[in-house]
């Protein structure tokens, strides 16, 4: 594999009854980009995302990450190995402290077992101010640590998602997989959003994302992918996608 390429899906193809959901897709995706999958519903996105996550197994085909197969790897495992997700709804522990929701995203790190937690042994204390301390540095990054002793729950909406955004990154992975994070969002969050992500890709962490927003896609991807019916149909720049006959036809009717 190239130096350069950090993920790599090769003729990934899953059926549902008959019915491709996703037939024969490849692609690569660069270190350090920000790749987006855009088309049409039911065109296979989130399948994809499933898919290269561990959650369906495909029908055939593979899925490389830095010079690793990850095909079939559960979603834990993944983690372990630099790959974090966030999915379309909202996955946050409510009645918690917006602090201690990214706090759990940093425990599959830590080294202190039951009983030294249970103890309140010196080296547990001085491990779990380490991780108060670096999950509020998470919320920094999304703008959420005037709000890092709020409950989850209290938080809107758009709120929510940054927060699962911080918790995400808090596995600090070098690929973040994003399933339309711009959902339910309005202008203004969305545009705070693309800042974000941006400054997220300039610290070097590789984000591949399902996004309807094709306001928020030409604006902060490197790379589009374009699915239709389970197939690429394109693949380029936001420019080169937007004005691909192809792309415009699947989009017949829509706002791209």
């Amino acid at each position: 594999m190239e130096n350069d390429v950090i993920l790599s899906v090769e003729s990934l193809t899953k059926a549902f009854g008959g019915l491709y959901a996703l037939k024969d897709v490849t692609f690569l995706v660069k270190k350090g980009a920000i790749k987006a999958v855009i088309g049409p519903n039911g065109a296979g996105k989130t399948t994809l995302f499933d898919v290269l996550t561990g959650l369906q197994p495909p029908d055939r085909g593979r899925a490389v990450f830095l010079d690793r197969e990850i095909t079939c790897m559960p979603a834990h495992q993944l983690a372990g190995i630099g790959i974090s997700r966030t999915f379309q709804t909202v996955r946050i522990f409510p009645g918690m402290t917006v602090l201690e929701n990214v706090m759990v995203g940093l425990h599959h790190r830590t080294g202190c077992g039951f009983l030294k937690a249970a103890l309140k042994l010196p080296s547990e204390r001085k491990e779990e101010k380490f991780i108060r301390e670096e999950a509020f540095s998470y919320l920094e990054m999304v703008g959420l640590e005037l709000m890092a002793h709020f409950p989850a729950g209290s938080l809107p909406f758009g709120r929510q998602r940054l927060l699962e955004l911080a918790r995400a990154l808090a596995s600090r992975p070098k690929l973040l997989l994003l399933d339309e994070p711009a959902s339910g969002l309005n202008t203004y969050e969305t545009e705070e959003l693309g800042e974000i992500l941006r400054e997220i890709a300039g610290q070097g962490i590789t984000i591949l994302l399902v996004e309807h927003d094709m306001g928020l896609v030409m604006r902060i991807s490197h790379e589009v992918l374009v699915l239709d019916y389970g197939e690429v149909i394109a693949e380029g720049t936001p420019l080169e996608v937007k004005d691909d006959p192809r792309v415009i036809e699947a989009y017949l009717g829509s706002e791209i």
